[in-house]
């Protein structure tokens, strides 16, 4: 499903505009970066899952230098999720 189809079916299903549609997702979006950008945990149910921050450190073989890290976000999918997969 594209961005736009994504759009398209929330105005539909809750019977909106699509530049409502587009901004409420836009203000979801925005809201978990900021959350999660800050270090924190953005759980969205126990039917869908949850967003975490992660950090991985790690060292460049036979490079004597500081070890490294970077950023990522890792999701997981709640158990019910996954049973209706």
């Amino acid at each position: 499903m594209t961005r736009k189809e994504l759009i398209k079916a929330l105005a539909t299903k809750q019977g909106i505009t699509q530049a409502t549609a587009e901004a409420h997702i836009d203000a979801v979006k925005s809201i978990i970066v900021a959350e999660v950008s800050a270090g924190h945990e953005v759980v969205l149910g126990p039917d869908f899952g949850t967003f975490k921050p992660v950090t991985r450190t790690g060292v460049s073989p036979g490079v004597a230098k500081t070890p490294y890290s970077s950023k990522s976000v890792k999701f997981s999918i709640s158990a019910g999720f996954k049973t209706s997969l």
